[in-house]
């Protein structure tokens, strides 16, 4: 039988794969993300960790073993994008407004997730000779640290407590939540994109 972490992987990742693309991968890789490019990712994950932290926190005796005090990058974006020349998003706090706590355990293993693909990026980021200087004082892309594999082992153990039982509703909800994102990321490409120079 399949556990419900394999089953996330496995049935998420066309939706997931689909999402890196539209994130700038190419760029990413070949180290031509512009810093306007940059400022976008940030505001994206801003908008989306703003709404499911916030989502979560109206949950807290379902997710109190989620640890949400240690894994907020809302702190973290907004840090970043101080060093950056230009506005804040607007928040879109409604997009997880309604989700059930079930749901919400999907949309954080996307959350959490992107916490292990980060750790991948930011080492890539290093490479780019136009980014690396906001990288050097940025902390979304720093993420876990040392405590990568640990939180992420924690993680694990608490979806796979609260979750197992409706499997196919946090599967559904993560694939979802990977939808999300993407809306999120084409919402505000033009406008990040057109002030940041």
């Amino acid at each position: 039988m399949t556990n419900l972490l394999e089953r996330l992987r496995q049935e998420t990742r066309p939706l997931h794969e689909q999402t890196e693309q539209l994130f700038y991968t190419k760029a990413l890789k070949n180290g031509t993300l512009s810093v306007a490019e940059y400022s976008h990712l940030l505001q994206t994950h801003l908008v989306f960790h703003q709404a499911l932290e916030s989502a979560i926190d109206r949950n807290e005796e379902f997710f109190r073993d989620y640890e949400p005090e240690v894994r907020r990058k809302t702190p973290w974006l907004l840090a970043d994008l101080a060093h950056l020349p230009q506005a804040l998003p607007v928040p879109m706090p409604e997009l997880f407004a309604d989700w059930s706590p079930v749901s919400l355990l999907g949309a954080a293993y996307v959350g959490e997730g992107s916490m292990l693909g980060g750790s991948v990026i930011g080492r890539m980021l290093q490479q780019n000779e136009a980014i690396k200087p906001l990288v050097a004082q940025g902390r979304f892309y720093q993420g876990y640290g040392s405590a990568l594999g640990n939180n992420w082992k924690k993680f694990g153990a608490f979806l796979t407590q609260q979750g197992t039982p409706y499997a196919d509703a946090v599967v559904a909800a993560a694939d979802e939540t990977f939808s999300v994102y993407q809306s999120i990321f084409l919402a505000n490409r033009a406008a990040v994109l057109s002030r940041v120079v």
